[in-house]
């Protein structure tokens, strides 16, 4: 105690003004919020008095604003910064001004001057008829320049910020493809985030719902325009690994399947105020036709609750795959000083027969679980990632041909690589896929859900 007294006295800036945050009591009137708000000033104030270096007032803020929503140990609320909230808004609305491709872009502690794909940014894939596309990127590229700027310490962030932009103006890249390399000059247009993929498996539509925004409704209508031109004899929903979204759209899509239904029930509020997401009148699929919906463990949020929607109210004929995520919490999200945004967790929602499915799930009629690998599994794929065993096989063949590639398969099993043939084969095929920009979406050589999905359309059971 006599030497944070002597600290204090020696200041001398102090004296009359350093109220230890102890004696600081509620006044009449005051409560929690006020005594916390008044101590916490009382401390930055003494810090900006006190410390030696220049303080950043804007980072101090935000810095608090976070600590607020973390100290809520709650994984879904947070405090959203302007640098950090394009992502946000962009993810809400569905569309942004930009150059429309996947990219992919590891964190700069892990750059490796020998490898290019650890530094620089990777077109995943563009988005069909982007600017991405009409410029001629394609899945693969790399680039080490945006605007004559290196890409080497951007996060994934910083890199898809910098490619955003106004529609009409124009990026400058200079893009890595195989030993070459040139400058492409993209403008920018206002560009849509696919959110829906669909095709026909012969008489049986097949759609993916990749994520839940405004825009994702409208394209589950086209896909069902398409099934229904082409004569289907049922649909599969596939809401595998689909993190969720808005929850609108959600209900949206739940219309297309149900007449005057409950979608959901919602609880808000501390008062847990009780409401409900009902459908209108009038489904647009036809009831007679069977409905399977595919889920897994990153099937979450709005994911959930279509998927709840459709089983609760017998619209679903089955339910396959795995267990999902279980979040039963909802989001809102609010526009805060300027261009800051802050999600905070406002209500919980259960499914139209009252079940709570938060860190529960919903079980699958029908369950089947991907094999995990094994410990010595693991170590085999491990190798194949490190030494890139298999990136090397696809870099010198243009094509997935059987005969080279069981071939390869027999190299590497020789050497060393103890995994089946199969699996072999489908680490192959993937990554042979990874080089299109579009590829298929659906394999039915490997995807044992899918498949079974499709008996059940067939059989009935």
């Amino acid at each position: 105690m006599m030497a944070v007294l002597l600290i204090f006295t020696v200041s001398g800036i102090f004296a009359g003004a350093w109220v230890p945050p102890g004696a600081i009591g509620a006044a009449a009137g005051q409560d929690e919020i006020d005594l916390a708000m008044q101590k916490l000033e009382t401390l930055y104030r003494f810090i900006e008095q006190t410390f030696i270096y220049d303080i950043d007032p804007d980072a101090v803020y935000d810095s608090m604003a976070k600590g607020l929503f973390s100290a809520l140990d709650d994984p879904y609320s947070e405090y959203i910064t302007a640098e950090e909230s394009q992502d946000i808004e962009d993810l809400t609305r569905g569309v942004y001004g930009g150059i429309g491709a996947y990219i992919s872009k590891p964190n700069p502690s892990y750059i490796d001057y020998e490898d290019p794909e650890t530094y620089m940014v990777m077109i995943v894939a563009p988005f069909l008829g982007s600017p991405a596309y009409k410029s001629g990127l394609h899945a693969g590229d790399l680039i080490s320049e945006i605007d004559g700027k290196k890409v080497d310490e951007y996060t994934a962030q910083e890199s898809a910020a910098n490619l955003r932009g106004e529609p009409g103006t124009t990026v400058k890249l200079l893009v890595h493809r195989g030993n070459s390399s040139f400058t492409v000059e993209v403008v920018r247009e206002i560009v849509e985030i696919p959110t829906v993929r669909f095709d026909m498996i012969d008489d049986i539509g097949y759609m993916q719902i990749l994520e839940f925004t405004p825009v994702t409704p409208e394209k589950v209508k086209e896909a069902v325009t398409d099934f229904t031109e082409n004569g289907y004899s049922g649909i599969i929903m596939d809401l595998r690994s689909n993190p969720g979204g808005s929850v609108d759209s959600a209900v949206q899509i739940a219309d297309l399947f149900l007449s005057s239904k409950t979608v959901l029930i919602m609880e808000s509020g501390k008062q847990k105020e009780t409401s409900q997401y009902r459908t209108r009148t009038g489904e647009t699929v036809p009831p007679e036709i069977p409905l399977i919906v595919l889920t897994n463990g990153g099937t979450a949020s709005s994911s959930e609750i279509l998927a709840g929607a459709l089983r609760d109210n017998d619209r679903a004929s089955a339910i396959i795959g795995e267990t999902t995520f279980g979040k039963g919490l909802v989001q809102n999200v609010y526009p805060f000083d300027d261009d800051d945004f802050f999600k905070i967790t406002s209500a919980q929602y259960f499914t139209p027969d009252g079940n709570d499915i938060h860190e529960i799930g919903i079980v699958p009629d029908i369950e089947i679980v991907e094999p995990e690998l094994t410990d010595e599994e693991l170590e085999a794929y491990s190798r194949i990632q490190d030494e890139k065993l298999i990136q090397s096989f696809t870099d010198a063949h243009e094509e997935f041909i059987d005969e080279e590639v069981d071939a390869f398969i027999l190299e590497l099993q020789e050497s060393g690589i103890t995994l089946e043939r199969r699996l072999l084969r489908k680490l192959i095929r993937n990554s042979f896929e990874a080089t299109m920009d579009f590829p298929p979406i659906y394999d039915l050589e490997y995807d044992d859900v899918l498949n079974r999905a499709i008996e059940f359309i067939r059989t009935g059971e």
